[in-house]
């Protein structure tokens, strides 16, 4: 999120581990804007900054693509300019790419840049394919909220995930050790270091052999 406060932070860590996969998490409903706001009136609230809800833009019609696609691009330069090279992949914050107008800025931001991109179901990863972005074969967003990210509910998803078959698969999931900022920020502060003890439990990882699971990034696809 390179509009946020701990972009540089993030940035200097990738600086120092040039082979960790780094994305870029497309914002539109936190913080502010990199590009002038008057330059996109479409994305912003009266005081200038970006609405904090994804409802506020999946479903309203209110944002326009071009200023979408500025802002986005505005997002990936200063993303190149943070880690010092190509992020491997660009996503959408709040999965914000369900409003129409937001997919095919997204899609032209991935297509343009010859990045990878998050493809959020079976239809947007064939539009993605027909413009030739790389995308993961599935995306799976089940690991997320209480009762659902404990090592039990890990070890099941991973089960279903190797049913369906060959193919690269992103699990989503959000580990992390929040600070005052994030939990002032972010309404899914708590469950954080829950995923981040279930990722990292030994459980998991037996499984995840188990299942002869290759861990990848999206630089390799």
């Amino acid at each position: 999120m390179t509009n946020g406060p701990g972009a540089e932070g993030g940035g200097a860590v990738a600086r120092e581990n040039p082979d960790l996969g780094v994305g870029v998490h497309l914002v539109l409903t936190y913080g502010r804007p990199l590009s002038d706001p008057a330059t996109v009136p479409s994305l912003v609230e009266p005081d200038g900054g970006f609405p904090v809800k994804a409802s506020a833009v999946i479903g309203r019609g209110r944002v326009r693509t071009d200023e979408v696609l500025r802002e986005y691009r505005a997002q990936l330069e200063r993303a190149r300019e943070l880690i010092g090279r190509e992020p491997t992949h660009v996503d959408t914050h709040h999965w914000v790419q369900e409003e129409p107008g937001v997919f095919t800025a997204f899609l032209e931001l991935a297509r343009e840049s010859g990045l990878a991109a998050r493809p959020l179901n079976d239809a947007e990863r064939e539009r993605l394919r027909a413009a030739g972005v790389r995308t993961p074969d599935r995306y799976v967003r089940e690991f997320q909220h209480p009762r659902a990210i404990d090592v039990a509910a890990l070890l099941a998803l991973l089960e279903l995930i190797a049913a369906a078959g060959d193919g690269a698969t992103e699990l989503m999931c959000h580990p992390g050790e929040p600070d005052p900022e994030l939990e002032r920020t972010s309404a899914y502060a708590v469950a954080r270091p829950v995923e981040l003890a279930t990722l990292t439990d030994p459980a998991v990882r037996a499984k995840v052999r188990e299942l002869g699971f290759q861990p990848i990034t999206y630089g390799d696809l």
